[in-house]
């Protein structure tokens, strides 16, 4: 629902691939190689469906705050994912996509209405948050209903829902590298393939 928001276009031509990789501390040689298995699931599944394969977006969390490390972290993994897949993105949410969710107060609330993001998390880099799965459990979602990791995907589609995604209070720019990349990705590559059959 995400991706299909920043790039109307992608509607109804998405699919999941659920498997766990991890890529951002795997060596030269394991990282080739899980970019090559990613590749080959990625072709099957496009071969599966009948279509094209336009755009990779794989996500993995940094599990540490934005700083130094991110950008060559995230470069090293995106040139071996563009690699096999020429138009891969490589979405490393920092800290975790915790971090995002506290960019959209409203659909927090619009959530579980007993959830409210205190004003000294609100319209700072959500990103140098150490971290913002606990800011959420504790300080956010309090002992009511606590958030849990499942939480997410509904958070973000009442983000969606309520058209806040322009609208973020605060920033991180992992989000903001995710949008660019669904940016690219709508204009460069979508209007040239097959929808899946």
């Amino acid at each position: 629902m995400l991706l299909e928001k920043l790039c109307p276009q992608m509607r109804g031509r998405l699919v999941e691939i659920s498997d766990k990789v991890r890529l951002r501390d795997a060596s030269e040689g394991n990282l080739a190689q899980r970019a090559n298995t990613l590749a080959r699931k990625a072709r099957a599944k496009a071969a599966l469906q009948n279509a094209d394969l336009a755009c990779v977006f794989v996500h993995e969390d940094l599990d540490g705050a934005d700083g130094e490390t991110y950008p060559g972290i995230r470069e090293r993994v995106q040139a071996a994912l563009a690699k096999e897949l020429g138009s891969a993105h490589y979405v490393l949410s920092v800290a975790e996509v915790e971090a995002w969710l506290l960019l959209f107060p409203d659909a927090l609330t619009k959530t579980v209405t007993t959830w409210k993001v205190p004003q000294q998390y609100r319209n700072r880099d959500t990103g140098t948050f150490g971290d913002p799965k606990e800011i959420l459990k504790r300080n956010v979602s309090g002992s009511a209903r606590r958030y849990v990791e499942s939480d997410a995907p509904d958070v973000l589609a009442n983000a969606v829902a309520m058209n806040r995604l322009d609208e973020p209070s605060g920033s991180n720019r992992s989000w903001y590298q995710l949008r660019t990349d669904a940016t690219e990705c709508c204009q460069q590559h979508i209007p040239k393939m097959r929808r899946p059959q």
